[in-house]
């Protein structure tokens, strides 16, 4: 068993167990406290040396750092997750764990807790247990195209275009779009023509 000890000063030196167990669980809060109650309660004849408190103050803003950073990434990683069907395991009103299954609506924070808004429901982000997209990648790429190509249709509504189909050339002014077959479509008096068989834009 790990014997802790006390030094001539008389200050307490835990065994290196509890050392690793402390650590583990100390936060910033706890770790600014501790060193207000060090300063607060220091031997006035042997007061805590410049390199000491310095060294403390850094080991505090490092540990402040790690933990925005890991809230930070936290928060990415939530509002990643809109729009997508998530599971997780929360518990109900009789603290018994329930599953729930559904798409995140929106993300919530509220001080160092996110929350992840399922059928108004709020659930943590530690609680997740998987992530599904209602879409592919290839499915998202598809969609992205078909509205840039829109876009690029609707741009050229009145205005004066040059197409060929095959060996017919056609050319006037670009009064409605649509969508056909997944291709858009631009009429010009009755005739319809792609983005494809567009070779001049006046």
């Amino acid at each position: 068993m790990a014997v802790s000890s006390v030094n001539s000063g008389g200050t307490y030196i835990p065994s290196s167990n509890e050392t690793k167990e402390y650590k583990n669980m100390l936060d910033k809060d706890a770790f600014l406290n501790l060193l207000v109650t060090q300063l607060r309660y220091q031997n006035p004849l042997q007061p805590m040396e410049d390199k000491e408190f310095i060294a403390q103050m850094a080991q505090f803003s490092t540990l402040e750092q790690a933990q925005n950073s890991n809230k930070i990434t936290k928060m990415n990683s939530a509002y990643s997750m809109v729009n997508k069907l998530i599971s997780a395991t929360v518990k109900d009103e009789t603290d018994k764990s329930v599953d729930i299954i559904g798409i995140v609506e929106k993300v919530k924070v509220e001080g160092n807790n996110i929350y992840l808004v399922v059928k108004d429901k709020e659930i943590p982000y530690e609680n997740v247990k998987e992530v599904t997209d209602l879409i592919s990648p290839l499915e998202q790429t598809e969609i992205l195209n078909q509205s840039l190509k829109f876009n690029i249709g609707y741009s050229m509504l009145g205005k004066l275009v040059k197409a060929r189909q095959g060996d017919m050339e056609v050319e006037g002014i670009v009064d409605s779009i649509k969508s056909k077959d997944g291709k858009i479509q631009l009429r010009i008096g009755e005739k319809y023509i792609t983005l494809d068989e567009i070779y001049e834009v006046e």
